[in-house]
């Protein structure tokens, strides 16, 4: 009985080792960075801000060599994401630039225009909304552009958009306050 019990104890702590070797996220390295302090109280450490050339991708010819989009993602310790914020259609310039509220309508202005948007998430379903609140001051300024890298700083208040539920506890008012970012190029991987 005793043979059994010692033999079961060490399969036993095999068994949790290989586990917990297996529960290590492999998160993949950070690209760009970004930290913002939202209303004064919440930190938010974005490890992956990068960015896209509308060139690089199939879309209107108006926006061909003239605009990119710079992403920014938050992942939690298990390498999910959890929230993102998204600037499209932004000219490849260091002139200050208003952002609008992205509406997605057919020929709609905004889908013209320099726009943004503040998303949580649930791992990779999208959970929450929060629109750019227009009544308050929003720009993004880009201050360096090369072929892999774009810097800048943005500032903008969103606002949460009524849904059926809510699934983070954040406020429904966030302000972000000329946050600097750094975005890398973003690289597709190769299948």
């Amino acid at each position: 009985m005793k043979r059994m019990l010692i033999l079961f104890s060490s399969v036993a702590f095999t068994f949790l080792l290989s586990c917990e070797k297996d529960s290590e996220p492999n998160c993949p390295p950070p690209t760009g960075e970004m930290i913002a302090q939202i209303n004064d109280t919440i930190v938010w450490d974005f490890k992956y801000v990068y960015f896209r050339r509308w060139s690089d991708t199939e879309v209107a010819d108006q926006w061909a060599d003239s605009s990119i989009g710079i992403s920014s993602e938050f992942t939690n310790a298990g390498c999910e994401l959890e929230i993102s914020i998204h600037f499209d259609n932004i000219s490849q310039t260091l002139n200050q630039q208003k952002l609008v509220k992205r509406i997605f309508e057919d020929n709609h202005p905004s889908q013209f225009q320099p726009q943004s948007v503040f998303n949580t998430w649930n791992v990779d379903a999208l959970t929450e909304k929060f629109d750019l609140y227009e009544s308050e001051p929003a720009w993004i300024q880009l201050s360096e552009i090369t072929e892999d890298k774009v810097k800048g700083i943005f500032q903008g208040t969103y606002v949460y958009r009524q849904s059926t539920f809510r699934f983070w506890n954040l406020p429904d008012t966030l302000r972000f306050n000329n946050v600097s970012f750094e975005a890398i190029l973003f690289v597709p991987p190769n299948d």
